[in-house]
């Protein structure tokens, strides 16, 4: 059989076949608004509160876990609503304060999120599947259950506000301004 024969059976076979199987992404590949601070998988399994998963969640962050509730618990846990979607807004019964997680499981696969609700909170939290698990195609898969996780003794990376990089390119600027004034 020729090459291209053989690439032709296998694109057809993979564009048959790969439309309903899902697949382990990169958490990265993951968009939230606000922005999660960190993040860990995709990994095979579920996510419902067991120990081996807080286990798991110090290992990646640090600190100390415990769970809270999933959206597909009686009453949507911790959550006002359950989405199924792969793109979704995860709403809190009441603001999430502090440092939490969010594992998000889509299909067969799910991720951890690392956030920050600080001292403001945060209300919600819009989500997609992409880092969790993707069809054949790229295409999210449909959210199964979002769980909650709260830390205890987690460090948090301090990201820079953007006013931080403003002053130092301003800063550089007026170096760069000196150096070359003395130089004429």
């Amino acid at each position: 059989m020729k090459m291209h024969t053989m690439a032709a059976v296998a694109t057809l076979v993979t564009s048959t076949f790969g439309m309903s199987a899902a697949y382990a992404e990169n958490c990265l590949d993951t968009t939230t608004t606000p922005a999660y601070i960190a993040c860990v998988g995709s990994f095979t399994g579920n996510i419902n509160g067991s120990a081996s998963e807080l286990t798991d969640l110090s290992t990646a962050f640090g600190g100390v876990w415990t769970y809270s509730g999933k959206s597909d618990d009686a009453g949507s846990g911790p959550f006002s609503t359950s989405p199924t979607g792969g793109t979704g807004t995860l709403t809190f019964d009441t603001a999430q304060f502090g440092v939490f997680a969010i594992g998000l499981k889509a299909a067969t696969n799910y991720s951890y999120f690392l956030f920050d609700g600080g001292i403001g909170g945060i209300s919600s939290i819009d989500y997609d599947t992409l880092g969790v698990a993707q069809n054949g195609q790229g295409i999210a898969q449909g959210l199964s259950h979002a769980a909650l996780y709260f830390g205890e003794g987690v460090p948090v990376p301090n990201v820079p506000e953007p006013e931080t990089y403003a002053l130092m390119l301003a800063g550089l600027g007026v170096v760069g301004f000196m150096a070359r004034r003395r130089k004429i």
